[in-house]
């Protein structure tokens, strides 16, 4: 995912000359280390750097018996928000490299995110920790996207979006606890809301008509053109290259994800309350615990 440097702040990366002398600026100082042995004869480590608020790059690999790190490939990261929530969640191996991809199975729609925390959840398997219920948090990083203007709702459109969401939730927890019948449901309120956009899409713009969509795209597992409203702004300023970043909290369906995306690369103001589109990396960092509580 190395494409996806730009939106960290490292558009100018173009030759693998420049990608390993940033790999080994990481390996040098890196801000944190997590190691997780992971058989009796190997270690896996995980350095990652920040080179920003929030924003940086991971190098996973082996520790050798010397204490030489062996890096095994490396992936920039947006770390995410302070929008954590519990859920099932369903931990998949990559068949290729020590890595993992976590799924949230909503019937309808699986979201798929490439798992941050490598090393830690690669400790828990490990140890046979790893718990079926996750504390979790998303975000996402966008080589492009546009800002779009706020959809007029009244105080009872979101009033009816709130239980309408309530609702879906509830449906999904019943499912997993083995109610069958949900599908069955969902599938005609999907039909419902298909008939719907056909009808109204003869006459007004798609993106006039949703505010909200989490859909798939490419043949990678976890992209997708996200669609969502805006709910908090910031700009951080990459320490190696100066380049401008936003970090957007972005509230699409049930979650609120944190997109990092270049300045350069964003079409529009971002205000709260506006809608942010972008194709978007997943991504998201798993705990078996509950995070510590706050100080000051």
């Amino acid at each position: 995912m190395n494409k996806y440097l730009s939106a960290i702040g490292f558009s100018k990366i173009k030759s693998i000359q420049q990608l390993d002398r940033l790999h080994r600026e990481v390996m040098r100082n890196p801000d944190h280390r997590t190691v997780a042995g992971y058989s009796l004869s190997h270690t896996l480590v995980q350095l990652d750097k920040s080179f920003g608020e929030g924003i940086g790059i991971s190098l996973v690999g082996e520790m050798d018996s010397a204490g030489s790190f062996l890096a095994e490939y490396a992936f920039p990261f947006i770390l995410p928000g302070h929008h954590a929530f519990t859920d099932e969640v369903i931990v998949e191996e990559d068949p290729f490299q020590t890595a993992y991809a976590g799924v949230l199975d909503n019937v309808n729609l699986s979201v798929i995110f490439a798992i941050q925390n490598v090393a830690y959840v690669r400790g828990l398997i490990w140890n046979n920790k790893l718990p079926e219920i996750l504390l979790l948090s998303l975000s996402g990083l966008s080589l492009e996207g546009v800002i779009l203007l706020p959809m007029t709702k009244t105080p009872q459109d979101r009033e009816y979006e709130m239980e309408r969401m309530k609702k879906e939730l509830a449906e999904i927890h019943n499912f997993r606890k083995g109610d069958d019948s949900v599908i069955d449901r969902l599938m005609l309120r999907d039909m419902d809301i298909k008939d719907t956009l056909e009808i109204r899409s003869r006459s007004e713009d798609i993106l006039s008509i949703v505010d909200s969509s989490l859909i798939p795209f490419g043949t990678e597992s976890d992209i997708f053109d996200v669609i969502g409203t805006v709910v908090a702004v910031s700009e951080t300023e990459n320490t190696l290259t100066k380049e401008k970043v936003y970090l957007l909290d972005v509230a699409c369906l049930y979650y609120i994800i944190r997109i990092a995306i270049n300045k350069e690369n964003l079409q529009g103001e971002p205000v709260p309350g506006r809608r942010f589109r972008g194709i978007t990396w997943l991504q998201g960092a798993v705990l078996a615990e509950p995070l510590p509580e706050s100080k000051g």
